[in-house]
């Protein structure tokens, strides 16, 4: 009886066992909130000072593109006492993380076959490696998890006549949050023209709507001379090698296997070599065995496979000429390295070649390990290291409260936030 109640239970047990997992990972924030850098410098400031409809609105030139979730968060935040205010911040960014467990779990996800499918693809988006520290609980991240909400809105099998006037609103959203959502508006295209449903052609017109809105933006950040000038920048061999560890290698390894690897083993001429040919061994193997199977997959699971191949590849070229400096790191290798995992989490049912099978699991497995090992960093080694504790706790931070008085005390004081000590949040 226990065992049948918990098997038709599952989804519900899991989604709590989430939030367990959420709260574990950082309790301050859960308990006492914060801002994070522009969060509560830029949006949460501007709609303290300004009125409702430029705080809506507002775009943020310097970084090039429209922030919408941002916007709404920083008024939101405002209509709840100083004090509180990083916390009501801080819940608003789970928002998206609710939604992409709701739609994963409880929508007909073309993705996932059944519920325990389900389940893992949870645990890619939410627990393997590419979730830093740095994206967490932050309403400027949450563009991020927006994305991966629009991309799963993009693959719902929906119904023939009705319209879903909500997943609309949630798309119209992801797209005016950040570029990123925006990049999918091929899928949605080619979703409509495969389906030929009524919901998948408003979705393509809500995403490419989006879409021109930030282009123009970025068009004219650039030309104006407004833009970062570290953004949009040409690609070179140093900043490929960051992004082949950053977003390939970590994914499915973690850092610490691969320092003490690069720590422990001699590598001369002679072993990168062989490692080369291993790996282009391989590598032809897996060409020829996928192709071999791609021939005779069924249509819709051809479709989500390039679907899948296009977004780590569009998502990797925005992050690599739009990421600022040479960095691949951090919050920038976070869609390219969750697209690799869907992949190959897609593959694995799908693929007849046993060896190939296999490999693919092992790399699933060893990513959600080292998800789970980095999750809530043990060592609190204070660097600047987006997988220590410094983004989850208050490590040597000034007191919120204390801030809110001082604040209070004299309006020109200028409130600390995170990451400490180099931001601070002027309101007057």
């Amino acid at each position: 009886m226990l065992i049948e109640l918990l098997d038709k239970r599952k989804k519900e047990i899991f989604i709590l066992f989430l939030l367990i997992l959420f709260f574990y990972r950082s309790p301050f924030i859960f308990l006492n909130g914060r801002f994070m850098a522009e969060e509560g410098e830029i949006f949460f400031a501007n709609a303290y000072r300004y009125n409702f409809f430029y705080s809506l609105f507002f775009v943020d030139f310097v970084s090039g593109y429209l922030n919408f979730w941002a916007n709404i968060s920083g008024i939101i935040s405002n209509f709840f006492d100083l004090e509180v205010a990083p916390l009501i911040s801080n819940y608003l960014s789970l928002l998206p993380k609710i939604l992409i467990i709701y739609f994963v779990l409880y929508s007909n996800f073309l993705i996932t076959k059944d519920s325990w499918q389900k389940i893992l693809f949870c645990l890619i988006v939410f627990i393997c490696p590419q979730n830093v520290s740095e994206i967490w609980m932050n309403s400027i991240n949450s563009q991020i998890f927006f994305a991966i909400l629009a991309f799963i809105l993009s693959f719902i099998n929906y119904q023939y006549n009705r319209i879903n006037y909500f997943n609309l609103f949630l798309i119209l959203v992801s797209g005016l949050s950040g570029v990123y959502s925006c990049i999918f508006t091929p899928i949605f295209f080619f979703k409509y023209f495969i389906f030929k449903k009524t919901q998948d052609l408003l979705n393509f017109i809500t995403i490419l709507f989006c879409a021109i809105v930030q282009l123009s933006i970025v068009i004219y950040s650039k030309f104006s001379g407004i833009l970062y000038q570290g953004k949009l920048h040409s690609i070179n061999l140093e900043l490929i090698y960051n992004f082949f560890y950053n977003v390939i290698l970590k994914v499915f390894f973690g850092s610490k296997i691969i320092n003490f690897l690069y720590l422990s083993i001699d590598f001369n001429l002679g072993i990168i070599l062989i490692f080369s040919f291993i790996c282009f061994l391989f590598l032809i193997f897996f060409l020829y065995t996928f192709f071999k199977d791609f021939l005779y997959m069924h249509p819709t699971d051809k479709f989500i496979l390039v679907s899948l191949i296009y977004s780590f590849f569009a998502t990797s070229l925005v992050v690599l000429i739009g990421g600022v400096s040479e960095y691949v790191g951090g919050r920038y290798a976070v869609l390219p390295s969750f697209f690799i995992l869907c992949f190959i989490f897609f593959l694995i049912p799908i693929l007849k070649n046993n060896i190939t099978k296999f490999l693919m699991i092992i790399l699933i497995i060893s990513s959600n390990i080292v998800g789970f090992s980095e999750f809530r960093p043990i060592a609190k080694k204070l660097v600047h290291n987006h997988h220590t504790l410094k983004n989850l706790d208050c490590i040597n931070c000034p007191d919120w409260p204390i801030e809110v008085k001082k604040f209070e005390a004299d309006n020109n004081y200028d409130l600390k936030i995170w990451p400490y000590p180099n931001k601070s949040m002027k309101l007057n």
